[in-house]
C-alpha cells in the first residue's frame, strides 16, 4: 500500500523535498527493511479501493507510466481484473469497483475479451500492458534482478532493473513538459551501453540523450556496446 501511494503521488502530486516523485524514491530507499523485496506483492489498485484509470483523472499517459512501474519495479505485480481495459470508477461505494468484466456470457451486447470488442482507447491501453506483462514474463532483470535508482533530478526519476544476462533502464518524466536529459549521470549503469531497444516500439534508439513527453515514462533495454 506504502508503495501504492508513492506511485499515485509521483503521477498526480507536486513535486517537493518529500512529495511527488521524490516520495517514491524515498519508499524504495527503505528496501534493505525487507529480506527479499523482490517477493514484495505490489499494486495499483483492488476490490477495495477506487480504480487506478480514475485515480489518474483518466489521464492515459499517466495510466501508461503507472502501469510501466507497476511491471518493471521490484516486487510482484498484482493487477485488478479490468485494469488492462480502462475500466473505472471511484469505491464509493466499493460495488461501484466491482462491476462485471463487459462480456463472457451469451447475451452480453459487449466482449471486451476480444480485440473487436474494444474500442481504439482500450486496445491501445490493453497492448501496452500485454507488452509489458510479455516482456516482464521473459526478463529475469524484471522478476529477480537488482534495483538501482537515482535521486530525481529536473523531476526526472531513472532507476534500473538488471541481472547476469539483461539491464532495463526505465525514466520517469513527472513535470507537465516535454524533457530532454542527458543520460551521462548514469554511466555506472549504463555499462558503456549507446543504444537501446525501446520495450513498447521495437525501436532501437541512441541514448546518449533521451527525450521524454510530459508525465511519460521510457522502458528501455539497453544493448551492451561490446567494443568496449
Amino acid at each position: 500500500g506504502v508503495l501504492k501511494e508513492a506511485i499515485y503521488e509521483a503521477l498526480n502530486g507536486k513535486e517537493g523535498w518529500t512529495d511527488g516523485i521524490n516520495r517514491l524514491y524515498s519508499v524504495l530507499a527503505q528496501d534493505f527493511l525487507y529480506k527479499d523485496p523482490t517477493k514484495n506483492t505490489i499494486f495499483l489498485d483492488n476490490h477495495d479501493m477506487s480504480r487506478f484509470f480514475s485515480v489518474v483523472g483518466e489521464d492515459i499517459t499517466k495510466y501508461k507510466s503507472g502501469m510501466a512501474m507497476l511491471m518493471t519495479l521490484r516486487g510482484v505485480p498484482q493487477m485488478y481484473y479490468g485494469d488492462e481495459i480502462l475500466m473505472k470508477n471511484f469505491s464509493n461505494p466499493d460495488g461501484l469497483v466491482r462491476e462485471d468484466f463487459p462480456g463472457g456470457w451469451a447475451d452480453d451486447k459487449v466482449n471486451k475479451f476480444t480485440a473487436a470488442g474494444r474500442n481504439e482507447k482500450e486496445n491501445d491501453a490493453f497492448n501496452y500492458v500485454r507488452t509489458l506483462a510479455n516482456y516482464r514474463k521473459n526478463t529475469s532483470a524484471l522478476q529477480t534482478g537488482k534495483l538501482m535508482q537515482y535521486i530525481p533530478e529536473d523531476g526526472v526519476y531513472v532507476y534500473f532493473r538488471y541481472d547476469g544476462v539483461k539491464t532495463v533502464m526505465v525514466a520517469y518524466n513527472s513535470r507537465d513538459k516535454e524533457q530532454t536529459i542527458s543520460t551521462s549521470r548514469y554511466v555506472e549503469r549504463l555499462d558503456g551501453a549507446l543504444k537501446a531497444r525501446n520495450v513498447i516500439t521495437d525501436q532501437v534508439m541512441d541514448i546518449s540523450k533521451l527525450t521524454i513527453p510530459a508525465k511519460a515514462t521510457l522502458v528501455l533495454e539497453l544493448i551492451p556496446n561490446n567494443t568496449h
